[in-house]
C-alpha cells in the first residue's frame, strides 16, 4: 500500500496556479525529500495531503483513504511550531496527549527519547529553537503515525539539532512511518533521503533517487580509485574524462567506463561519487527555465 497517491492534482489560488497537474506516489516506509524554491507549491502539497485544503482537479488518497480521514495516523511538524510560552514542556505535551486521548506516559516516553529530560520543566517561552523544535517533533509523533509530514523542520537550527532532528527521523523511517520533508536544506537531507522530489512553479520537475536523477540529467560522476586513475593517464579512450586530476565522467557513460576498466585492467571494486543534491537542483530548474 502506497501512504501517499496523488494523481493529476492542481490548485490555484484567484488566477495563479500553485500546483499543476501533480502525479506522485509514495511508498509506506520511505523517506521523500520534497524540495524546491520558495512559492513551488510544497507546502501547499503537503496541505493538501493533511486535507487542510482540498485540490480543485484530481485525488488525494492518504494511507488508502481521503485526506484528514485518518489524522491520529499521520503526524505533522509545520515549519512555524506554536505552543503555550507560559507552560512548561511537559505540559504542553501532557495538554496535546490529552487532546488526543493518548495516555501521558507516552509524552514521558518522548520527552526522554528526544532528549528533553532535562529542560521538561522549563517554560516553552525560555526554549532555545531547538528546544521547540524537539517539542514539535515529540507532538507530532504522540499517536505513533504511520506517516509523517515535517514543513522545514531545521530552520534556524545548530548543525548539531540539525543532524539530531534528521538521526531522528532516520529512527522512524526504520520503523516502518513514511517520512516526507519539506526543506531548503538539501546538503542536509541527501544524505538522509531515499527519494528525491523537486518542484519547480508548481510542476515536477524531478522524481527519483540522487544516482537516477543524476544519470538521467547526464551529470558528472567522479570515479574514485587511483588504480583507475593511473589507468586513464595511459588510456587514449579514457584520458580526456581527467579533469583537474579526477576521473569523471557523465552518467549515460558510468556503466560503459566501468566494464571498459574491469576488462582491459582488471580494475574491480571502484568507487563511484555521485553529484550533489545542488547540483541535481541547478540542473533542474535549468531544464525548466528552457
Amino acid at each position: 500500500m502506497n501512504a501517499v497517491e496523488c494523481l493529476n492534482v492542481s490548485f490555484n489560488r484567484g488566477s495563479r496556479m500553485v500546483l499543476d497537474d501533480i502525479s506522485l506516489s509514495v511508498a509506506q516506509g520511505e523517506f521523500v525529500a520534497l524540495i524546491g524554491h520558495n512559492g513551488a507549491g510544497k507546502s501547499t502539497l503537503i496541505k493538501l495531503c493533511l486535507g487542510l485544503i482540498t485540490p480543485k482537479k484530481g485525488k488525494v488518497k492518504v494511507l488508502d483513504g481521503k485526506p484528514g480521514t485518518s489524522p491520529v495516523s499521520v503526524g505533522y511538524l509545520p515549519e512555524n511550531v506554536s505552543f503555550y510560552d507560559g507552560m512548561t514542556i511537559r505540559d504542553n505535551l501532557n495538554y496535546f496527549a490529552d487532546l488526543k486521548n493518548i495516555p501521558r506516559q507516552r509524552a514521558d516516553e518522548l520527552i526522554e527519547s528526544l532528549g528533553l529530560s532535562t529542560v521538561a520543566a522549563q517554560k516553552v517561552g525560555q526554549c532555545s529553537k531547538g528546544q521547540r523544535q524537539r517539542l514539535g517533533l515529540a507532538q507530532a509523533l504522540l499517536a505513533k503515525p504511520k506517516l509523517l509530514f515535517l514543513d522545514e523542520p531545521t530552520v534556524g537550527l545548530d548543525p548539531t539539532a540539525s543532524d539530531f532532528m534528521y538521526q531522528e527521523l532516520l529512527k522512524l523511517k526504520e520503523r516502518g512511518c513514511t517520512v516526507i520533508v519539506c526543506t531548503h536544506e538539501l546538503m542536509l537531507v541527501e544524505g538522509f533521503a531515499d527519494r528525491i522530489v523537486m518542484l519547480v512553479g508548481g510542476h515536477k520537475a524531478a522524481d527519483g533517487t540522487i544516482r537516477i536523477l543524476s544519470e538521467k540529467m547526464g551529470l558528472s560522476f567522479e570515479l574514485v580509485s587511483s588504480d583507475a586513475l593511473n589507468a586513464a593517464r595511459q588510456d587514449e579512450f579514457l584520458r580526456s574524462s581527467i579533469i583537474d586530476g579526477r576521473l569523471v565522467c557523465k552518467g549515460t557513460d558510468l556503466s560503459q567506463k566501468l566494464i571498459y576498466l574491469e576488462k582491459k585492467y582488471g580494475i574491480t571494486g571502484v568507487g563511484v561519487k555521485n553529484p550533489s543534491l545542488m547540483d541535481i537542483y541547478k540542473a533542474a530548474l535549468k531544464e525548466h527555465q528552457k
